[in-house]
């Protein structure tokens, strides 16, 4: 595992390669990665940085894809769950007023009817 490494100096062994392997290696490991990078977790099975990690292997290609994804996550993402939100709640109100509409209607003809 790539949290076992120990000799960081080997040019043939970078750390960045094997997390690169371990977490993007095949499409579901990597389907399972970019949902825990949108959930906040950047570490490793050791509790190490995979975010650091890849970051100074990569350079700044992968600074820019990151910041790129997680962008798009926050505010795509969120306003689509706060767009679900507003939607329902608007809707919730739109019934609420046709009901008292109904109600003051029917307390209208029930006076009515009284008088």
């Amino acid at each position: 595992w790539p949290d076992d490494l120990t000799d960081y100096s080997d040019p043939l062994c970078k750390l960045h390669y094997m997390y690169g392997e371990e977490f993007f290696g095949s499409v579901s490991a990597s389907m399972f990665t970019a949902f825990r990078f949108m959930l906040g977790d950047y570490s490793t099975r050791g509790g190490k940085s995979m975010i650091i990690a890849l970051s100074s292997g990569y350079g700044l290609v992968f600074d820019i894809v990151f910041v790129t994804f997680m962008l798009i996550v926050i505010f795509g993402f969120f306003n689509i769950i706060t767009a679900i939100f507003v939607d329902s709640t608007t809707a919730g109100l739109k019934h609420n007023d046709v009901k008292r509409k109904y109600a003051q209607q029917y307390e209208r003809e029930f006076v009515r009817e009284k008088l």
